[in-house]
């Protein structure tokens, strides 16, 4: 089984090349799918977490208010390490039982938007990033619900930089074009990859 790490700056197109693959019936393992799960069903040790660390104060009748927990995380790097942190955890029970699950797979994904800021690059046997031109992953960005400009800048002040993003990667995938072109390009990274599998490149 080839492990592909994708990652991508914000707002960089990795939403819809994970949706293209898992079209394709590729496995794809979604990193942010896992903490939305996580929010969503606002476990009792979710809640007990996020009471410890000191977020009581936006935790009313149970329910979480997201939007306010990231304007705070991003105001107090204690209490955004300490969430990380949990959730990472989380994160890495979750995707060890799918790659448990699809051990028998030629090929999986893991969709982790901070696989070189948290530096899993160790986890996967290559890595493809998605990318676009920042005026143009500002403006996607910015028609989300809960972002505006201060946290956008916030958020693509804590990611690394475009250059070393490439430098990084074995693929990379430009999506600023139109969607077939998107396609077209992961359709050729994953015949390259599994091109080179068969002549034994990927091994470790």
């Amino acid at each position: 089984m080839i492990i592909v790490g994708l990652t991508g700056g914000i707002a960089s197109g990795k939403t819809f090349v994970s949706s293209y693959l898992k079209k394709n019936k590729i496995p794809v393992h979604e990193s942010d799918e896992v903490v939305r799960s996580i929010y969503k069903k606002q476990t009792k040790t979710f809640i007990a977490c996020l009471f410890k660390i000191g977020f009581s104060n936006i935790i009313t009748s149970k329910k979480i208010n997201k939007k306010k927990i990231r304007e705070e995380v991003f105001e107090n790097k204690i209490k955004k390490n300490k969430l990380e942190r949990y959730l990472h955890k989380e994160i890495e029970k979750n995707r060890k039982k799918f790659l448990g699950k699809n051990k028998n797979k030629e090929i999986v994904f893991l969709d982790i938007p901070l696989l070189f800021e948290k530096k899993l690059e160790k986890t996967c046997d290559l890595i493809c990033s998605t990318t676009a031109p920042l005026k143009t992953r500002k403006i996607r960005a910015l028609k989300r619900p809960g972002i505006n400009i201060k946290i956008l800048n916030k958020i693509l002040k804590n990611q690394t930089k475009e250059s070393v993003r490439r430098e990084k990667s074995h693929y990379i995938i430009d999506t600023s074009k139109t969607k077939k072109k998107t396609c077209l390009q992961v359709d050729y990274v994953i015949c390259d990859i599994l091109k080179n599998r068969k002549e034994k490149k990927w091994e470790k």
